[in-house]
């Protein structure tokens, strides 16, 4: 079976630096077995899901010869996703070298010929992805309570605690709440509640947000006193549910919605360990489950990250200094014709010599506020404005998705 493919961010710049050095052969030829469990005596199909995973073990290995041997774990989903889903795009020609099944397992040996180039592309892409995933900023904002048996509601922190210890070890910087404070609340006890756009963009010290309600009700058990200790894995039971959605700051948008029910089994536990507190059967749970919150976050967060590669990313441009409407007008003309990576240029409302455009932008905000301060662009807002004492551009602000500008004569 195909083996887990790991990979680091350090382990990925240095590959691309040996490889820079050494430019890898066109393709690599490797032989693998790939396996398939029989299912309903459907043979044909077995065998051709062992063909299909032998491919994508070739691919993942010269794949692994590329990037690093040395890996760990916490981008063998961005990986698979990204590429081993498309392994065969990968392998220019392949042999079955062998046919056979054993012990109702279809087993497909193949010499794969493997193209590194386009390959070797791909990889980088998501090397920049691991890069920016890597320098995100989350913010958890969960509103939680505990249900008791007799109906009192009580506070709890059990989903936040395990969701910020398991965002923090998969590299994330975890935001302390209290930057959300009076800006942004979740009312117990209700369905999730979306915030307004702008309150999101207003939370400028995270890149994401995670934001809902989430509910623990603890059951009274059916077992009386004198079955306690024969039956303890039948007390302390607890089910509920959670609606968590994930907000980019860039434009205050929606990107993933998570939302589950839960109850005490192994499914949702992960294990059939006894159940010794309310609050011990919430937390394995909570951490069960929080496996696959982790995951959805982290796909929503990546999907986002690469629609920004392509379409660009949204960026709040403050300017203060226009003086009148054609000037407005002259230096929109100027962001949607003089800067690279710049479209969908939008004019707010504008009054006391100050304005707000809102455009996506092909890169970081940093980035863009370094072209706005070259030389360059100081000529091209000269020449728009006729060169009769020119306004001189320089930035006064910048976060993760705002860029302030002050023009002066």
């Amino acid at each position: 079976m195909a083996r887990s493919l790991k990979l680091t961010a350090v382990s990925l710049l240095l590959a691309s630096v040996a490889f820079a050095a050494a430019p890898p052969p066109a393709t690599v030829v490797k032989e693998v077995t790939g396996e398939a469990a029989i299912v309903d005596d459907n043979r044909d199909k077995a065998f051709a899901d062992a063909k299909a995973a032998a491919l994508r073990e070739a691919v993942e290995q010269v794949a692994g010869v590329l990037v690093s041997s040395d890996t760990l774990t916490a981008n063998s989903q961005l990986i698979h996703d990204r590429i081993l889903t498309h392994s065969a795009g990968y392998v220019r020609t392949h042999e079955v070298l062998e046919r056979k099944e054993e012990g109702g397992v279809a087993k497909v040996r193949v010499r794969a010929e493997v193209g590194t180039a386009q390959l070797d592309k791909d990889l980088q892409a998501v090397r920049a992805l691991i890069g920016r995933l890597g320098n995100s900023r989350l913010l958890i904002v969960l509103q939680e309570q505990a249900i008791t048996p007799d109906k009192v509601i009580t506070s709890s922190s059990v989903l936040t605690q395990v969701l910020t210890e398991a965002f923090r070890n998969d590299g994330w910087r975890i935001i302390d709440p209290s930057f959300a404070a009076g800006k942004l609340e979740v009312a117990p006890g209700v369905s999730f509640i979306t915030p307004n756009a702008k309150v999101i963009q207003e939370l400028k010290v995270a890149d994401y947000i995670v934001t809902g309600t989430v509910t623990f009700r603890h059951e009274k058990s059916s077992r009386d006193g004198d079955a306690l200790s024969a039956h303890l894995k039948d007390l302390y039971l607890v089910s509920g549910t959670w609606e968590l959605a994930v907000f980019a700051t860039d434009s205050g948008t929606q990107i993933a919605r998570v939302a589950d029910a839960f109850d005490s089994g192994p499914e949702s536990r992960g294990s059939n360990y006894p159940n010794i507190s309310y609050e011990r059967t919430s937390f394995e749970i909570a951490r069960h489950r929080g496996k696959k919150i982790l995951g959805d976050v982290r796909k929503a967060v990546i999907d986002h990250l690469s629609q920004a590669e392509q379409n660009g990313t949204q960026v709040v441009m403050k300017v203060h200094g226009l003086r009148d409407y054609n000037a407005v007008k002259t230096f929109k003309t100027v962001l949607t014709r003089a800067l690279t990576g710049v479209s969908e240029v939008k004019q707010g409302h504008f009054a006391k010599e100050e304005i707000q455009f809102d455009l996506r932008y092909q890169g970081s905000t940093e980035t863009l506020a370094e072209t706005l301060g070259e030389k360059a662009f100081q000529k091209k807002l000269a020449e728009a404005f006729g060169g009769k004492a020119p306004p001189k551009a320089s930035v006064t602000g910048v976060t993760s998705n705002t860029v302030e500008l002050t023009l002066a004569p």
